[in-house]
C-alpha cells in the first residue's frame, strides 16, 4: 500500500482505470458539482485538496497495458473527468489546440502503442457506462438533457453551462490547476495485488470517513464470481440477486443503509445481516472475531468456493436471508404501539430497546428453518423469557 498526493494528471501515466460493474450508480448532484467548481475557483494558488482515491492493481500478463480498479473514489474521478471535458469544450480554439494533448492524455489512452485508437481511460460500471460514454461523444444533444436524465448527463450539462458563464481567464485558471502536476489535489492510495482493502477500511473509518464492510464484501463476492466464470455470468448473477435485493430502488437502498444501535455501535441493516449470516454459516465466531474481521472472513469463505455454481448458491442464500431479515426483523420508532399478544413483535421490540443484536443470527435461522409460525412462536417465547429474566431481573433461567 502506498499513499501519495498527486495532481489529476497522474491518470495520464496509468492504463485502463476500471470501476467494477457492481458498484453503485453515480450519485453526486448539483450541490457537489458547485462545491467542486467553487473550490477550483477559490484560490489563486495551487492548493486545492479534493479528497482521496483508492486504486488497486489488476494482475495483467507481461506486455499488456496496466489496469487499475477503483476501490473508492469513483464519484470524484467521474466528476473530475466530466468537468475537464466540459471545460475543454468551452475553451477558445487557440487554447484548445495548446492543451489538447494534455487533456486527451487524462481522458483517453491507447491500449496498443501502434494503434491510433484512443479508448476512454475510465471504464465505467455497468449502470453508468452508457451515460458516461455519451458525455465524450461529440454528437451528444445537450438540449434533451433535463432533470429526468441520468445524473452523469446532468453533470456534464451543469458544468458546460457554468463554464459558459465565467471568463476565459477563470477557465484558464481552472485548466492550469487541473493539468499542473504540482497541484496535488488528490491523495491516491495504491493497493498492490496482495493488499487487503480492509486495511484501508479500518484506516479511513478511524479518520471519520465511511467505507462499509458491506461494499468490500459485495466487491469480493462478484470478483470471485468473475474468477470462477466470466464477467457476463457474474453480471447476470449480480442483476438477479444482489441488485434486486439491495439496490432495486431508493426505498430499498435507504432500508439497508438505515442504522440500528447495537450496544455501543451503530451499524446499518446490511452489515448486521452479513454479520448474522457469518455466524449462522459458522465462519464468524463471536468468541474469536471482531466486527472489523467481517470482510476478511467473507473473503476467506469465498476462496473456499471452487465453482460458479457454489458461489451462485452462496449469493442466493444471502438473498434468502435478506428477504427474511427485511420482512421479519422489524424496527420500531418511539411511537410504536406494542401489541402484547404478538409475542414475536414483543421480543424484537424488547431486543431493540435493550440494544441487543446478539440473538439476531439465532432468530434469523429460526425463521428460515421453520415454516410453521406456531413453532417459531414457541421457540422465540423461550428466548424472550431468557432475555427478560437475564437482562432485566438479572436472573438466569435454566428452563
Amino acid at each position: 500500500m502506498k499513499a501519495e498526493a498527486k495532481g489529476l494528471k497522474f491518470l495520464s501515466m496509468e492504463g485502463k482505470v476500471k470501476i467494477p460493474f457492481f458498484q453503485r450508480t453515480y450519485v453526486w448532484s448539483e450541490e457537489n458539482w458547485e462545491q467542486l467548481i467553487s473550490e477550483l475557483l477559490r484560490s489563486e494558488s495551487n492548493s486545492n485538496f479534493l479528497g482521496a482515491i483508492i486504486l488497486k492493481q489488476i494482475p495483467t500478463n507481461s506486455g499488456e497495458a496496466k489496469q487499475l480498479e477503483v476501490i473508492d473514489g469513483q464519484q470524484r474521478l467521474t466528476t473530475l473527468s466530466i468537468l475537464l471535458k466540459a471545460l475543454y469544450d468551452t475553451l477558445p480554439d487557440d487554447i484548445k489546440r495548446n492543451c489538447e494533448g494534455d487533456v486527451l492524455s487524462i481522458i483517453r489512452y491507447r491500449r496498443d502503442y501502434s494503434s491510433d485508437v484512443n479508448e476512454l481511460r475510465i471504464e465505467h460500471s455497468q449502470v453508468d457506462q452508457q451515460a458516461y460514454n455519451k458525455v465524450f461523444n461529440d454528437s451528444l444533444d445537450i438540449d434533451n438533457i433535463n432533470s429526468n436524465s441520468h445524473l452523469i448527463l446532468q453533470c456534464y450539462k451543469y458544468f458546460l453551462n457554468r463554464f459558459k458563464e465565467i471568463t476565459d481567464e477563470d477557465k484558464k485558471k481552472i485548466l492550469n490547476k487541473l493539468l499542473n502536476p504540482d497541484n496535488k489535489m488528490l491523495v491516491v492510495i495504491d493497493l498492490n495485488e496482495n493488499d487487503d482493502e480492509q486495511i484501508i477500511f479500518d484506516t479511513l473509518n478511524s479518520a471519520g470517513v465511511r467505507l462499509t464492510a458491506a461494499e468490500i464484501i459485495k466487491n469480493a463476492i462478484f470478483k470471485r464470481a468473475i474468477e470462477l466464470s466470466n464477467k457476463e455470468k457474474a453480471i447476470e448473477l449480480y442483476n438477479k440477486t444482489w441488485k434486486e435485493s439491495f439496490l432495486k430502488d431508493e426505498e430499498t437502498v435507504s432500508y439497508w443503509e438505515t442504522e440500528r444501535t447495537t450496544g455501543r455501535l451503530k451499524r446499518n441493516n446490511i452489515e448486521i445481516l452479513l454479520h448474522c449470516i457469518g455466524v449462522i454459516e459458522d465462519f464468524f465466531d463471536p468468541d474469536k472475531h471482531s466486527l472489523s474481521d467481517l470482510s476478511k472472513l467473507y473473503k476467506q469463505r469465498l476462496y473456499q468456493i471452487k465453482s460458479f455454481d457454489e458461489i451462485k448458491t452462496f449469493v442466493e442464500e444471502i438473498v434468502n436471508y435478506a428477504n427474511i431479515y427485511k420482512n421479519k426483523i422489524i424496527s420500531f420508532d418511539k411511537s410504536y404501539l406494542l401489541s402484547f399478544d404478538n409475542s414475536i413483535t414483543r421480543l424484537l421490540h424488547i431486543l431493540e430497546e435493550l440494544e441487543i443484536s446478539t440473538f439476531h443470527p439465532f432468530i434469523l435461522s429460526i425463521f428460515k428453518k421453520y415454516q410453521d409460525e406456531n413453532q417459531v412462536i414457541e421457540i422465540l417465547f423461550k428466548l424472550e423469557k431468557f432475555v427478560v429474566l437475564n437482562m432485566i431481573a438479572k436472573i438466569e433461567s435454566t428452563r
